[in-house]
């Protein structure tokens, strides 16, 4: 579940990523039409799963108007000393307002694995493959990034998986009002 980004959002990030050389680090990049912020992985699901979330999710967005975040530099998860994700911060209290409504009412489901950490917005720009030396490390670390975008609508999004890599299915989308 999460939130879609705009093509020219997914452009300057893939600029971001292109300056910065990140192609030439052992990270495995996002591809561009997958970039989205995240809100709450729920795993594989079956039909009925799937409408039961739906169902909680209707609860909590049916209230919820659009809303501006902001995307900033580096978040590296789950720290620097140890990183297996690059992402971009993203900062707005009402995103993450949303996405901890959204977590308290999936883990009312039994099926959904419960939310253990703070909701942290973000992009992920990549999953690390292996141990990065400490210049790969200050390399990432420097990542910057400035933008703005509106929040209009969120998506229930599928992971179907290809030789090619994970292509993400919108399952459901919410239009905020």
């Amino acid at each position: 579940m999460g939130i879609d980004l705009t093509p020219e959002l997914k452009s300057k990030i893939e600029e971001v990523k292109a300056k910065n050389k990140l192609v030439n680090l052992p990270i495995k990049l996002v591809e561009a039409e997958n970039s989205h912020i995240a809100i709450k992985f729920l795993d594989e699901l079956q039909d009925w799963q799937i409408d039961q979330a739906i169902d909680k999710v209707n609860l909590v967005v049916k209230r919820i108007k659009p809303f501006s975040v902001e995307i900033k530099d580096c978040l590296i998860f789950p720290n620097f000393g140890e990183p297996r994700v690059l992402a971009l911060q993203v900062e707005g209290h009402e995103l993450v307002d949303l996405g901890q409504k959204i977590f308290r009412e999936l883990d009312k489901l039994d099926f959904v694995v419960k939310e253990e950490r703070k909701y942290t917005p973000h992009i992920t720009l990549g999953r690390i493959k292996e141990k990065l030396t400490n210049e790969e490390k200050e390399k990432i670390s420097t990542v910057k990034f400035k933008g703005k975008f509106t929040v209009e609508k969120i998506s229930l999004f599928e992971s179907q998986l290809s030789s090619a890599g994970p292509n993400y299915v919108v399952l459901k989308e919410w239009k905020l009002q």
